[in-house]
């Protein structure tokens, strides 16, 4: 089960929750959560946004490949 934040985080707008406490930088990211910016992301998010509140990433391909797909299935729309 996935918390609020998460579930339907796939096809999602960045730093779209109101609820959440985002950083200036990814609030302006412009970007939607798909394939391509969740690997990314989920990869090394100081890559992506050098100002960001995510604390870990998900070093193993295969791992967050399996994550993007078990979002992908949690999405709202």
């Amino acid at each position: 089960m996935l918390c609020t934040r998460k579930a339907g985080v796939y096809g999602r707008k960045a730093g779209s929750v109101a609820e959440f406490t985002y950083s200036t930088d990814l609030k302006n990211l412009g970007a939607t959560w798909n394939d391509a910016t969740l690997e990314k992301w989920l990869s090394d998010p100081d890559m992506v946004v050098k100002d960001n509140n995510m604390s870990f990433s998900v070093p193993k391909a295969d791992e967050r490949r399996d994550l993007i797909a078990y979002l992908k299935q949690q999405r709202t729309n």
